[in-house]
């Protein structure tokens, strides 16, 4: 009788700390490369999500990246009152979790030998979401040994990525699957038909990369072009690849038929999209190993209800059913985004069912509500663990 007494005691009282611990709000500290970074709309979602599920948020930045352009989020929540910035300070805010944004993050904080103390009471918990996991891990297959085992958690934003963290030494129940989402209430759907006069614009929103595969996006176009020249293809994005497909486009004799346009903020890439009938990225494996997670420039392209061409690279397949919600090619191959394009061209009859299907996706499994509510849920279990 007083065997089960005290054991009805332990689980009361666990009841009741865990009770505790889920209503409270918890203090997370993000580590990021550089705040505020313009590209990285899905760590902003993160922050500004979890800000909105009442928990105090704090951000520690590597560097500061140029104020040119401020997303509005950034204002609305006060977010630059809430950064650090270059050194770790000694008065730490006090946190829960250490949230660290790159396997090369998490890394870096736990070779600081004077956080060695402050982090002993901290759960940490690191996402992988492209190179950091591909590249690093092709040059250095033990990079990542000493963070494996004393991170807490590990959040590869793609299964790909969670069999490659298990495959080089990550112990697998420390690993979720967690993947980056889109708010999508600033993406909305529309439904898309051939247009009767005019342009059919083709569209790409990425940095221009080798990853992205831009190069073999505008090759594709040039053979597309010849069957139907009123083509227009419109890449937005900048970065080192920009005069390279400069130079290939004018190669090509594309220039009525391609634009490069640069960089552009979110609201002006919303408007393009809204005005684009079909979104091309095909992504490819780097000759370093850099590959995708799964790109967000697809999931917001599907969202707004454009058809999708895609290639079969690493998490992608995760996010689009080829002739379903989108289409999947082969990495590197011109004539079958060539081919999938006429084919839409000459099928506008299969776009509103790829379009709904999409949107669909987009909204059970990639809308940022949800996940944030996910990773609130993570966090809670993970600091209950230790209870």
């Amino acid at each position: 009788m007083v065997r089960v007494s005290r054991i009805h005691f332990f689980l009361v009282t666990f009841f009741l700390h865990y009770s505790f611990l889920i209503s409270r709000p918890l203090n997370i500290l993000f580590i990021v490369g550089h705040f505020p970074a313009p590209s990285q709309t899905f760590i902003l979602n993160q922050i500004t999500g979890l800000i909105d599920r009442g928990h105090n948020v704090s951000i520690f930045s590597f560097c500061r990246d140029s104020l040119s352009y401020i997303h509005p989020d950034i204002l609305k929540y006060k977010l630059l009152d809430r950064v650090v910035y270059k050194k770790f300070p000694k008065n730490l805010p006090n946190c829960d979790v250490v949230f660290c944004q790159f396997g090369y993050h998490g890394r870096r904080i736990f070779r600081l030998a004077y956080l060695k103390p402050w982090l002993s009471d901290k759960k940490v918990v690191t996402c992988f979401r492209g190179s950091d996991i591909t590249v690093r891990l092709k040059k250095k297959s033990n990079t990542y040994d000493h963070l494996f085992k004393k991170g807490d958690l590990f959040l590869p934003v793609c299964n790909h990525f969670k069999k490659r963290l298990i495959r080089f030494g990550c112990l697998p129940e420390k690993v979720v699957v967690h993947y980056s989402a889109i708010d999508c209430s600033k993406f909305f759907f529309k439904q898309r038909s051939l247009p009767k006069k005019g342009p059919i614009k083709l569209i790409s929103v990425c940095r221009l990369v080798e990853k992205k595969g831009i190069k073999y996006a505008i090759s594709a176009v040039a053979q597309v072009v010849q069957q139907h020249p009123n083509i227009v293809y419109h890449i937005v994005g900048d970065g080192p690849e920009y005069a390279q497909l400069e130079s290939l486009i004018k190669k090509l004799n594309m220039h009525n038929n391609i634009i490069l346009h640069g960089w552009k903020s979110q609201d002006v890439v919303v408007k393009m999209l809204d005005s684009a009938h079909v979104f091309l990225l095909p992504s490819v494996t780097a000759l370093d190993g850099n590959e995708e997670g799964i790109p967000n420039a697809i999931k917001e392209a599907m969202a707004m209800g454009l058809p999708v061409i895609a290639t079969a690279h690493a998490g992608n397949p995760e996010l689009v059913e080829s002739g379903v919600s989108g289409y999947l090619v082969s990495e590197k191959n011109v004539q079958e985004i060539s081919d999938k394009i006429v084919y839409l061209i000459e099928h506008p009859d299969i776009w509103l069912p790829m379009e709904i299907a999409a949107r669909k996706v987009i909204e059970e499994r990639f809308e940022t509500k949800k996940t944030v509510e996910k990773l609130e849920g993570l966090f809670y279990q993970l600091l209950s663990e230790s209870v």
